[in-house]
């Protein structure tokens, strides 16, 4: 589902990794460039200097910019900060992308949306009621549920996580792993794969496999 067959650009060298269907994968970093770097590659923004990307057996950088929109319709991205629209309310940014790809309607997204939310437990009853607000009212720990909420509503195939724990607190920790690893089991043979700083906080995350990046 995912293959870096001998990745080279900047800091990043020869890197190579394989995340077979099903599969879940954490990426540790010391460097948030190094980070930003490869999460940069595994979005399609960023061509490596050598070797291969490839998505579903498809090489990333072989296809033009339509091609690898299509391809990222079944991949889901959740970046550091949110990636959100500044001037669109987070109900809208949250929307966005599953009315434009999926056609989904507010009325019909407004269920799996409050499941999510339902999923963090009861304290998160003010989230719901800030999504009218816009990107910069909210806190990183709300950009961050938005985001993912966003992302989960596409269903996708592969998931990539930018950095999701970092500089929150605890629990906030806790409901996040635990959203995103429920997630994971939702669909047969989806793709999680975790870039994380390397800290204890990124130590309590299970996941099939491990791949260092701190040298």
């Amino acid at each position: 589902m995912i293959r870096f067959d001998h990745v080279t650009k900047g800091p990043v060298r020869n890197l190579s990794f394989d995340l077979d269907r099903g599969g879940t994968a954490k990426i540790l970093f010391n460097s948030e460039d190094r980070k930003n770097l490869l999460f940069g590659m595994l979005a399609g923004l960023q061509r490596p200097e050598t070797g291969k990307i490839l998505f579903f057996g498809e090489d990333l950088f072989a296809h033009g910019e339509n091609e690898r929109l299509a391809l990222f319709r079944r991949i889901g991205v959740v970046p550091a900060h949110g990636g959100l629209i500044s001037n669109l309310k987070a109900w809208e940014n949250l929307l966005l992308p599953a009315w434009y790809h999926r056609g989904l309607t507010a009325e019909q997204a407004e269920r799996p949306v409050a499941e999510i939310f339902d999923q963090l437990g009861p304290g998160e009853a003010g989230l719901k009621q800030r999504m009218g607000e816009l990107p910069g009212q909210l806190s990183l720990y709300e950009r961050r549920v938005v985001a993912l909420a966003r992302a989960m509503l596409m269903e996708p195939d592969i998931l990539i996580y930018d950095f999701t724990f970092a500089g929150l607190d605890r629990d906030a920790v806790q409901q996040l792993m635990k959203l995103t690893g429920e997630f994971h089991g939702r669909k047969a043979g989806r793709v999680s794969l975790y870039l994380c700083p390397d800290d204890a906080v990124s130590a309590r995350l299970v996941v099939d496999s491990t791949i260092t990046l701190t040298q």
